[in-house]
């Protein structure tokens, strides 16, 4: 990192590396040092998860309060934030009280002089148990195609905009980070205009190391948008592809990407796991020591929140076209899809939101004879991975589970998406609405085309002129949910990276 873009960086955004320190190091007197602020995670009535991150070893604490001031806190000892996990840890608050603003502040003791570091502080709203108004957001796509954090342009300044909506969570819908994607400290976008990177070693390259993709999470980080984002909102995480690399499935070949000394996409894989674990405010919900994504997480009366994995247990990226369900056209996987027809099943919330993190109907190409999606461009009955969304569609008809709605990003544009069993060659479901938003921070494109299989029909989108357009564009794109108490309507409002409303759709509960 030459050292003009580093003192550039450290003095507009207040960030600086994040070290990993050693004990002789940390034996200087001098205190932990939390660079990376907290982040609040899966947060439900009585519970939630807080992360941390020290620049040494050192104890983990956390004090929450229902008051700002923290007259009366609660603390909390959490476990020794060490190197094998990058000096992340995390503590899972409980007996929060439900529907409330929580008030948490987070410090680091040394572990070799016992020196307490300055507390971090943040706050965020538990969900609550009676009916009343509810706000989220969702959106995903951030640091991609090499657009990084730039000075100039005021940082990953979506995330402020987000935070002034004060909503009650987040929902980030996957490509938290873009391993695959080098940032370099600038290159030419539309217009002639010129995109300046801070750029530090681990994001100068594609992540191959433990540590390069840890040092994605930490440049993220390193944003001051970013942290005082992470302090206000509480989040709830998915991946995708880009936090491995792009297209990953058991038929990414790196055989010939010049970029990769590792040519393994299940070693890329499992360090990719590893540092998302590391970083992701993620509850654990699966076995012991599993790596499961997919979740349930209620929010009180009006909402219950399912979250999606269409990348852990699919199958190799192929034509798509196949006529019988096997191993070779699962996206979810058979045990994914029914624990989600149980979930929704056992709901009694008004809205059942699923988070996912690709759409549904739109053709995702993966070079010239192969499917990234679940689309297949063949417009017929049911093929290859459709048969799975056929099933599960089918499940939830049957069922008579109604107000499902579902959210997702990936494709770095916005839309809203109505899908009609009238118009579709698959009728065996109910007609249900998607909602496509992001990028947040990366490379707007689009916009895909609509696969007739479940009758997508196509109501808004907004997508760039030319592909790649950098954020100085405007188009970066973020959804804000409002769920009234009253009338309990769901309001789905398309937003832009400065708060304009691009489309306004009011769901009206079954």
């Amino acid at each position: 990192m030459k050292r003009r873009n580093f003192l550039q960086g450290m003095a507009v955004l207040g960030g600086g590396l994040l070290l990993s320190r050693t004990p002789a190091m940390a034996a200087t007197g001098d205190k932990p040092q939390q660079q990376s602020g907290i982040q609040i995670g899966d947060v439900l009535a009585n519970s939630a998860l807080v992360w941390g991150r020290s620049d040494r070893p050192a104890r983990m604490w956390v004090e929450w309060d229902t008051e700002e001031h923290f007259a009366k806190p609660v603390k909390v000892r959490g476990p020794w934030a060490l190197s094998p996990s990058d000096f992340t840890s995390r503590v899972e608050l409980k007996d929060l009280p439900a529907g409330r603003r929580i008030y948490v502040r987070v410090g680091y003791t040394d572990a070799s002089n016992n020196e307490l570091s300055e507390w971090v502080t943040g706050s965020f709203m538990t969900a609550p148990l009676v009916v009343g108004p509810v706000r989220f957001l969702w959106s995903g796509d951030t640091a991609g195609q090499g657009y990084g954090i730039n000075p100039e342009f005021g940082g990953m300044k979506i995330y402020r905009t987000m935070a002034e909506q004060k909503p009650d969570f987040f929902v980030h819908s996957g490509d938290t980070i873009y391993a695959d994607g080098p940032i370099a400290e600038q290159m030419e976008v539309e217009d002639g205009k010129i995109w300046k990177n801070i750029v530090t070693p681990e994001v100068s390259k594609v992540a191959e190391t433990l540590n390069e993709f840890r040092g994605r999470y930490r440049y993220n980080l390193m944003d001051e948008n970013v942290r005082l984002f992470n302090s206000q909102v509480a989040q709830i995480w998915q991946w995708d592809d880009h936090e491995v690399v792009n297209n990953y499935s058991a038929s990414k070949d790196l055989s010939q990407d010049a970029r990769y000394s590792v040519k393994s996409p299940t070693l890329l894989q499992a360090r990719a796991t590893r540092a998302f674990f590391d970083y992701a405010p993620i509850r654990r919900s699966g076995p012991e020591g599993s790596d499961q994504v997919y979740r349930s997480l209620p929010f009180g009366p009006l909402l219950d929140r399912f979250v999606l994995d269409m990348r852990s247990y699919r199958g190799p990226n192929s034509d798509n076209l196949q006529t019988e369900p096997s191993a070779e056209t699962a996206i979810l996987g058979s045990t994914q899809v029914d624990w989600l027809l149980d979930e929704l099943k056992a709901s009694t919330a008004t809205w059942k939101a699923v988070f996912c993190d690709m759409p549904l109907g739109l053709q995702v190409a993966d070079g010239d004879v192969r499917w990234e999606a679940v689309a297949n461009g063949d417009h017929g009955p049911a093929k290859g991975r459709e048969l799975e969304i056929a099933r599960l569609l089918k499940g939830i008809k049957d069922a008579g589970i109604k107000n499902v709605v579902w959210f997702t990003a990936d494709v770095h544009y916005t839309a809203a998406h109505y899908y009609d069993p009238a118009k579709a060659s698959f009728t065996d479901f109910a007609p249900f609405w998607e909602f496509v938003s992001g990028p947040l921070n990366s490379g707007s494109f689009g916009p895909g085309k609509p696969d007739d299989t479940f009758g997508l029909q196509v109501v808004y989108e907004k997508s760039p002129a030319t592909q790649n357009m950098s954020p100085y564009a405007g188009l970066q794109f973020f959804g804000q949910v409002d769920i009234d108490e009253q009338s309990r309507a769901m309001t789905v409002t398309l937003k832009d990276l400065n708060n304009d409303t691009l489309y306004t759709k009011v769901l009206q509960p079954a």
